[in-house]
């Protein structure tokens, strides 16, 4: 469950955050959960609180999402996000923080590794308010991908390990 990448670059408004992670499991099984948005509160309830597909045209989808980034110390937040499904490889999407005023750009790939499936994520986002490119940099730096690989990798493999026990 190491990540073979993690990896946080600067750019002028923001930051682009990459990583790669392995999952035990074949690539449908992880993509049937990473692609289930609908039931993101019961399979990643640290991380999303709450979401309503506002609407489905086809594999787009347009998604009002309630979210905890950084854990529970830190406020939830209203996100908008634009999310094109890309069947059995992931999904990539755009994301607006109405409660920061932040946007960006979010791709979750999959691919087949020996013993289960690789994911390849990055995350680019622009920050609006330049006040909070020291106080986000740290967060991100210091908690925001231990926090995520607790909170999202984790119950990720299970979940999958349970689907291929129950297949």
């Amino acid at each position: 469950m190491s990540a073979d990448l993690d990896s946080i670059s600067d750019s002028s408004d923001g930051f682009k955050i990459q990583s790669r992670w392995f999952v035990p499991a074949p690539r449908g099984s992880v993509y049937a959960v990473v692609s289930d948005f609908e039931r993101l509160p019961q399979h990643f309830p640290r991380v999303a609180r709450s979401t309503r597909i506002i609407s489905r045209d086809g594999n787009r989808l347009v998604i009002d999402a309630e979210a905890a980034s950084f854990g529970r110390f830190f406020p939830v937040v209203r996100v908008t996000i634009n999310a094109e499904l890309l069947p059995d490889e992931g999904y990539r999407c755009s994301t607006f923080n109405r409660t920061f005023a932040t946007a960006g750009e979010e791709e979750l790939r999959l691919s087949d590794a020996p013993g289960g499936t690789e994911i390849a994520y990055s995350y680019a986002v622009k920050l609006r308010h330049r006040w909070l490119r020291p106080v986000y940099g740290w967060l991100v730096r210091r908690l925001g991908l231990r926090f995520w690989k607790r909170a999202y990798l984790e119950p990720l493999i299970a979940l999958c390990r349970n689907r291929d026990d129950v297949a």
